[in-house]
């Protein structure tokens, strides 16, 4: 492309109308075929000048009443000589780079609001998990045992039980439901009251016993095999 092309052109999207739009690289590039130009000796092209705004009617005082004096106000854009123009671009461009910048380190630094602690999922942390398929039981085997299906997890398999661990419909307790793990029959299906101290007890059968916390040695029997942090199985000898 012909450099006076070039620099008409970037004249044009510089100190036109689309000042705003132009790039650090064209604001540069125009900053350097100036220069050229200007060694060269050779003119310069000119942009057509703007129609100027039609004339602002000067309002008359009555008898008796002044007009304010005058304001300052900026330069008129059609006085801006080349080379002021671009620094005021160049200046406009820097400043929102700098805004957003300033925008990026203060999403950054914005404080986050702290979740408030669930008291069963401190109590329990393995109710703090997600459900997944493995921790589902029917909410059609549930429906009568005031228990909330969503709040089930499965813990192990003991002595032929599968065991989970869950809360009743109101939250306020802790339960524990078994399965066989042959046929997948429901077998039990307990809650203690979350107002009951010291640890749930569930007699699961003959064999098996199951606490949620930490029960005193005389309260149960049996070999304890801890299963999670909040459940132990107690295994008849």
């Amino acid at each position: 492309m012909d450099d006076d092309v070039e620099l008409r052109r970037l004249r044009e999207r510089v100190y036109g109308a689309e000042g705003a739009s132009a790039t650090p690289a064209m604001i540069e590039r125009l900053a350097e075929l100036e220069d050229q130009a200007r060694r060269s000796d050779r003119p310069m092209p000119v942009l057509a000048a703007p129609a100027p705004p039609p004339a602002a009617v000067a309002p008359v005082p009555t008898a008796g009443e002044q007009l304010p004096p005058e304001t300052s106000r900026l330069p008129d854009a059609t006085r801006l000589t080349p080379r002021r123009a671009l620094r005021i671009v160049a200046a406009v461009v820097g400043a929102l780079a700098l805004l957003g910048i300033g925008i990026a380190i203060g999403a950054s630094t914005a404080p986050t609001m702290a979740a408030t602690p669930d008291p069963a999922a401190a109590a329990y942390p393995e109710l703090t998990f997600p459900q997944t398929v493995e921790d589902v039981i029917s909410a059609e085997i549930l429906r009568d045992s005031g228990i909330d299906a969503a709040s089930t997890r499965y813990i192990a398999t003991v002595s032929d039980f599968r065991i989970y661990l869950a809360q009743p419909d109101d939250g306020d307790g802790r339960c524990i439901v078994t399965f066989t793990s042959t046929d997948n029959r429901p077998w039990s299906a307990g809650c203690a009251s979350g107002a009951q101290d010291g640890a749930a007890i569930f007699g699961v059968d003959d064999t098996l016993t199951v606490a949620i916390g930490d029960p005193d040695d005389s309260d149960v029997t049996g070999i304890p095999i801890r299963l999670s942090p909040s459940v132990t199985a107690y295994v008849a000898q």
